[in-house]
């Protein structure tokens, strides 16, 4: 399904983790070369530098391509746009299909353009051509970016994915009537948690490898959505809004202390969860959700001004920081104030081991074959003439 070389794709994968045990030391430069020979890649992937100038150069260029187009018909443009975007949106995507199977494109920029234009310009055209609404929209993204992020696991892509998603069961709930309403964030929680567990379950299958990347993204987007769900400021901001509440400002909103209680102690678990497995994206998530909290509170409780609170968590944030840095000098408790790009020293030496075993081959050594001539000199086999 995946549109990229499936080998190419593993080999670039040795490669990093070679790169990655290479900056740790845990292996030589030599090593390094034989397993970069063992393992080819022949993908066209220029620097980030180049890979943003070819973006914005085939953005450029299609942009105008759609527009040398659409001057064609410009007499009756309002009954040919949206057949005409789909049709660019179908030529876009056979280009990128060449570039990516003919000329090895991968995330060259050139590739992340044609891919962007196609899925956007399909979904354009065929949203103005059936007059789409909320739940069909979402649908229609939801469609695209599902066989865009299977065919070239594209991590925004798969991000919109996960969104479009999440507005399906939206917009089914608001269009099932009131009485669904009420149960809209228990059902965006409960497909956060289905799917962040999905997630975590796959990581022991081999199609896990080429969609890492992209399942890391939707992880940590059912880890944010799961928050935004239960947090007391969206709920409340988002049904007086959308459901005409007509709320006053301190007035709470049905179950509000249920959704305070998800406000405060999600990022607290998050932090808990990270800290007792390890897992660095739980506690940065959690620490960064911490921020949310401080912004709900502040919102709807006037504690203190905006400056005061600002100066005295800076000063916590400073003290705790520096506190920490000192304790962890040495490791504690699996860990450490040194920046380590790998998880623990035990995944590092697995690395080491994978890519030793499966670059160097063991040699045995054949016996010596060598005709040392006759014995005439009596020399142990060496022949009279030496």
């Amino acid at each position: 399904m995946i549109a990229y070389n499936p080998l190419w794709l593993s080999n670039l994968f040795m490669r990093e983790q070679a790169d990655k045990a290479l900056q740790e030391n845990c292996l030589d430069k030599d090593e390094w070369d034989r397993i970069n020979n063992k393992y080819p890649v022949h993908f066209y992937s220029p620097n980030v530098f180049i890979r943003i100038g070819l973006f914005m150069l085939t953005t450029v260029i299609l942009l105008f391509s759609f527009g040398l187009f659409a001057l064609l018909f410009l007499d009756s443009i309002d009954h040919v746009i949206g057949g005409l975007a789909i049709f660019f949106g179908l030529l876009s995507y056979a280009a990128l299909e060449y570039m990516v199977q003919i000329k090895k494109h991968f995330q060259s920029g050139v590739d992340d353009a044609l891919l962007w234009i196609a899925a956007c310009s399909v979904f354009g055209g065929i949203s103005y051509l059936i007059d789409a609404g909320d739940l069909a929209n979402c649908m229609i993204v939801f469609c695209i970016s599902i066989f865009c992020s299977l065919r070239f696991a594209d991590r925004l892509m798969s991000a919109v994915l996960y969104v479009s998603l999440l507005g399906v069961f939206f917009f089914m709930g608001i269009n099932l009537g009131n009485v669904f309403k009420a149960f809209i964030p228990f059902v965006i929680m409960a497909i956060s948690i289905t799917i962040y567990w999905l997630i975590k379950r796959t990581k022991g299958f081999e199609i896990y490898q080429p969609y890492s990347n992209c399942l890391q993204v939707i992880s940590i987007s059912a880890l944010l959505s799961l928050y935004v769900a239960g947090n007391y400021y969206v709920v409340r901001e988002l049904s007086n809004t959308m459901f005409n509440l007509n709320l006053a400002q301190n007035e709470p909103i049905p179950m509000g202390w249920l959704f305070w209680c998800f406000t405060l102690a999600i990022p607290c678990f998050y932090i808990f969860s990270g800290i007792q497995k390890k897992d660095i994206v739980l506690i940065r998530i959690g620490l960064l959700l911490v921020a949310a909290i401080i912004f709900t509170v502040r919102y709807y409780y006037s504690v203190a001004s905006v400056e005061v609170i600002m100066t005295v968590g800076g000063i916590l944030l400073v003290a705790v920081s520096y506190g920490l840095t000192r304790y962890l000098k040495s490791p504690k408790f699996g860990f450490t104030n040194i920046e380590t790009d790998s998880a623990d020293v035990n995944k590092k030496l697995q690395i080491e081991s994978i890519l030793l075993a499966q670059t160097f081959t063991s040699q045995v050594s054949s016996p010596d074959t060598t005709n040392l001539g006759g014995g005439n000199f009596g020399g142990g086999g060496a022949s009279g003439e030496f």
